[in-house]
């Protein structure tokens, strides 16, 4: 016990020497160990919250969805399942009737969306909405005009309760409350076939009873979709085959897509989404705790090189080794455990600001929070670790050394040699002081070298953190760009269901004053299958004599399908390849599912993969000759897209109405919430570099003091001094900062490749660094560490020049 207690005074003695060293130290620690511990510690809140939310609202294990424009009576799909040989399965199912639509309202709102409305009789809940204010719909509204307004949309448009919205056809409903529903936590606009990746913004959802809808939509008694939940432990694939092949054998047979929970957006993307960030989050906490732990083996580094006379006193005294790294290893375990009690602080404080920013940005109705005690134990044991493995490696190189070397000391100890050679036969401008600051970093590599590293660490974090916004914001210019690069103010017009090309829909539409033009097309739903692989596709049918066409890397727009250059790659196929795609056609009885194969005649290159198109001479599969869906309408002059879109409101039939910018507009929405996540983050890297520059500084600052003093004896200025500190310090800060970009980039390739497919499968993402950014990393790495050696100017003024210069033997 009083040997312990003899060391643990004699590393408090030397904590208490170098405490600002070990405070900053200590600092970086708990940066990267809170880091990891908050950032990694929202996996698990979102886990907990989605699986709670999901759950509440007894979100559907599958569902029937018939093809846009496409009904059945009501009753009909529901007198499906009861033909099932796994009937007994279903515990509960209701018919819906969801219909694309615009919405417009108070404050001049104007938006697309969807009316969804369910079967609002007694019995189990299937897909229910979660009332965030207002009231819920009771079976007294069903059939009045009344409705539930999506809590995000109508959060950001300040809609008040109640409100008076207008939707296609003139019906006027009014909402009385706000709520959420699985298939909506998250809006992605794609959800009534409409444009994907709008935001939740320019995308309204209003959840009504069955009969509202059918009653505002002019579809009565019809219904288009179905949704059920099983019995858990039930044989779900099993449930999904028996219902396809009851669709097809069904007089007439019912052309529907069966989909199960894992295919509704919002949940592959809440639950994916986790996966992805996760490895981000690990990497940047990583790095951070690399830097911390570079930094505690820069200190101990030195520690031990300045113990070096007693390490080789103790030797040749026959102390044993592991007595002789007790002290120092004891030194390092406390600068680690102080970082790691620091860190569980710090990442605290850290949960409290990306707690506000999940919950706004992904607003689901049930968030849990709770304190993550397995991430902070695991954050605490690399906290620990890592900085403690830095601190024994240079004990044990200390250690086995011979006594009489290590007992040298000053100018004994000094050597020289390797790249500092090279400085004998370089003479650089000025007097010869000059060079002393390039001699220094080269005259001892490995020092200068794990400096650089310990600032490469987090520069590379700051790069890829941000080179992650570079890449999504290049991604979306070049959708812009391929959308954009002709008639730029269409826009485009889906109508519910398919309209004869010359009949009463398009004559209304092509008479407004404010339209110019209507070129009839064609757009639905399918899936592209080819090598064991497949994709979802919306495919186009462009106009006879379209105002916009896609641009092409090769082939041709004609005789066949024009797949994104994502699309083709994720299929294995070129132009000229053959795909079978899998689409409705309409028949006498109605639209069918079939199957055609169909010749790849070109790639385009906008990174949005569902987006494929097609002639009007290859749109012979479908049987809807004649027939639109889309139109593609070109303001007359005068009016603008928005005045195009406002009077459209009044003509029925019509679903949506949106401008050529609208996906990409929304997407930035989107990558615009992301960025709070990621500037914490970067914060957090900032400080980190800014610590490693100032140790660095400090330590060498100490190291040097000699020196230093002997110039000021021979007469130069402090600011001299100072300047060659500075000069040092940037040069080894270059270095790290080139080298932390190319790591960033390399890391930001790698990420790339690995994490966003899993996450945004449906978008070719690119890697790219902005010269924004490049430039931004090497000011900031290169001004950290300049700026870091001023804290050491008092100390330089006050410096005791005849006590530092003494030296004894």
């Amino acid at each position: 016990m009083n040997r312990f207690r003899f060391w643990m005074r004699w590393s408090w003695r030397d904590l208490r020497r170098r405490w600002v060293l070990v405070g900053a130290i200590a600092l970086v620690i708990a940066l990267g160990t809170g880091t990891y511990a908050g950032l990694l510690g929202t996996s698990a809140w979102r886990t907990q919250s989605n699986d709670a939310s999901f759950a509440a609202l007894h979100t559907h294990d599958l569902r029937v969805a018939l093809p846009q424009g496409s009904h059945v009576r009501e009753g009909t799909l529901a007198a499906v399942l009861s033909g099932l040989p796994h009937a007994g399965d279903v515990t509960a199912a209701r018919e819906r009737l969801v219909v694309p639509t615009q919405i417009a309202g108070p404050g001049g709102l104007l938006v697309t969306g969807e009316l969804v409305g369910t079967d609002t009789r007694p019995g189990p809940v299937v897909d229910g909405v979660w009332i965030s204010a207002g009231r819920a719909l009771g079976l007294a509204d069903d059939g009045r005009p009344q409705v539930v307004a999506e809590t995000v949309f109508a959060g950001k448009n300040n809609l008040p309760i109640p409100a008076e919205l207008t939707v296609s056809g003139g019906a006027t409903l009014t909402v009385v409350g706000r709520g959420q529903s699985p298939e909506y936590f998250l809006v992605t606009g794609a959800q009534g076939g409409g444009t994907p990746f709008l935001s939740q913004k320019a995308y309204g959802v209003l959840f009504a009873s069955l009969h509202t809808v059918q009653q505002a939509t002019g579809a009565t008694g019809a219904v288009n979709d179905l949704v059920l939940t099983l019995r858990p432990g039930a044989d779900r694939d099993a449930v999904a085959g028996e219902l396809r092949h009851a669709l097809d054998a069904a007089r007439p047979p019912v052309a529907a897509t069966v989909s199960t929970r894992d295919d509704i957006d919002a949940y592959r993307i809440l639950y994916q989404d986790i996966d992805g960030d996760a490895r981000l989050w690990r990497v940047v906490a990583l790095l951070v705790l690399l830097g911390g732990a570079l930094a505690a083996l820069n200190l101990t580094t030195r520690i031990v090189e300045a113990q070096r006379r007693e390490i080789g006193i103790g030797m040749a005294l026959g102390v044993p080794s592991r007595l002789l790294a007790v002290r120092p290893l004891l030194f390092g375990a406390q600068v680690a455990l102080l970082g790691v009690a620091l860190g569980l602080l710090v990442g605290w404080a850290i949960g409290i600001p990306l707690r506000a920013l999940f919950t706004d940005m992904v607003p689901l109705p049930i968030w849990r929070t709770p304190l993550q005690w397995d991430v902070f134990a695991q954050a605490a044991a690399l906290g620990f670790i890592l900085p403690f493995a830095a601190v024994a490696w240079p004990i044990w190189r200390a250690l086995r050394v011979q006594p009489v070397q290590a007992i040298r000391v000053g100018h004994l100890a000094a050597r020289s040699g390797g790249p500092v050679r090279f400085l004998r036969r370089l003479r650089l401008p000025g007097r010869g002081y000059h060079q002393i600051p390039l001699r220094n970093v080269l005259r001892t590599p490995r020092r200068s070298a794990l400096t650089a590293l310990g600032i490469a660490a987090s520069i590379t974090t700051l790069v890829t953190v941000f080179g992650f916004l570079d890449t999504f914001r290049g991604t979306l210019d070049r959708a812009g760009d391929e959308l954009l690069h002709a008639a730029p103010d269409r826009v485009a017009v889906t109508l519910d269901t398919f309209q004869p090309r010359d009949g009463d829909v398009v004559r209304q539409i092509a008479g407004l004053p404010e339209v110019a033009s209507v070129d009839p097309g064609l757009l639905t739903g399918g899936t592209a299958r080819a090598g064991g692989h497949q994709i979802d596709l919306a495919i186009e049918v462009l106009a006879a004599r379209p105002a916009w066409t896609p641009t092409l890397t090769s082939g041709t727009v004609h005789g066949g399908i024009v797949l994104a250059d994502k699309a083709a790659r994720d299929l294995g196929v070129h132009a000229g390849d053959t795909v079978t795609v899998e689409h409705p056609r309409a028949t006498a009885t109605g639209l069918r599912t079939v199957q055609t194969p169909m010749r790849v005649t070109g790639i385009h290159p906008n990174p949005m993969r569902m987006l494929a198109y097609l002639d009007q001479a290859s749109a012979g599969p479908f049987g809807l000759t004649g027939a639109t869906n889309l139109l593609t309408v070109t303001p007359a002059a005068g009016a603008g897209p928005e005045a195009v879109r406002r009077a459209l409101l009044a003509v029925p039939h019509v679903a949506s109405a949106q401008t050529a910018r609208a996906a990409t507009d929304g997407m930035k929405a989107s990558l615009d919430e992301f960025v709070g996540i990621l500037q914490v983050a970067a914060a957090v890297t900032l400080l980190l570099a800014l610590l490693i520059a100032f140790n660095t500084t400090t330590i060498g600052v100490d190291e040097r003091a000699r020196e230093h003093a002997t110039m000021l004896a021979f007469g130069l200025p402090p600011r001299t001094v100072l300047g060659m500190t500075t000069v040092e310090t940037v040069l080894v800060g270059g270095a790290g900062t080139i080298a932390g970009i190319l790591g960033g980039y390399v890391l930001l390739r790698w990420l790339t490749v690995t994490t966003i497919p899993s996450v945004l499968p449906e978008i070719g993402v690119t890697a790219m660094l902005s010269t924004r950014t490049v430039v931004e990393a090497l000011a900031l790495g290169v001004l950290t560490v300049a700026v870091a050696p001023l804290f050491t100017l008092r100390r330089t003024r006050r410096m005791d020049i005849p006590a530092t210069l003494r030296v004894m033997e």
